[in-house]
């Protein structure tokens, strides 16, 4: 009998110890599932007539800041500006790879490469890809885009 308690114990301890692990990594399958389907919503928004201005002002907090391809520091107005001003007609816009960072329950990263194809204002034929990160927060139970940056990636 002295040693059931024992055993006991140790079981009970460790179940509430798993519970909750096992529900933090349902919890961030979620939300895996649900940064990268922004992330993609973003991608696709690309293609419409406001190249996804519309969409985009929806991710991003009010306090964003990022950094474009050309290196320029933009606010989210600086960014929304930029977006709408988009002279190119795109085809398509995908995110080709993506992975989340989880770094507590309400901040995370998504870290990707991209490819659009389109044509320029003056009708040539361009793809383009890129490379990108952005942080996202969760607040008031809306996840934000808070800061991204992306970068042109070298052709090959």
């Amino acid at each position: 009998m002295k040693l059931i308690t024992p055993i006991l114990a140790i079981t009970t301890l460790l179940t509430f110890v798993a519970v909750p692990v096992a529900r933090a990594q349902t919890d961030n399958s979620a939300v895996k599932a649900k940064l990268k389907q922004m992330e993609d919503d973003w991608a696709k928004s690309q293609m419409n007539a406001d190249h996804g201005a519309a969409v985009v002002e929806g991710l991003l907090a009010a306090d964003y800041s990022g950094v474009n391809p050309k290196g320029e520091v933009q606010n989210k107005a600086q960014r929304l500006k930029h977006i709408k001003a988009d002279t190119d007609t795109y085809t398509s816009s995908v995110n080709d790879s993506m992975e989340v960072n989880i770094y507590g329950p309400n901040v995370a990263t998504v870290c990707g490469k991209s490819t659009e194809k389109g044509k320029d204002k003056d009708g040539k034929a361009f793809t383009r890809s890129y490379g990108w990160v952005d942080t996202w927060m969760e607040r008031n139970g809306k996840w934000e885009c808070i800061a991204g940056s992306g970068t042109l990636l070298a052709r090959q």
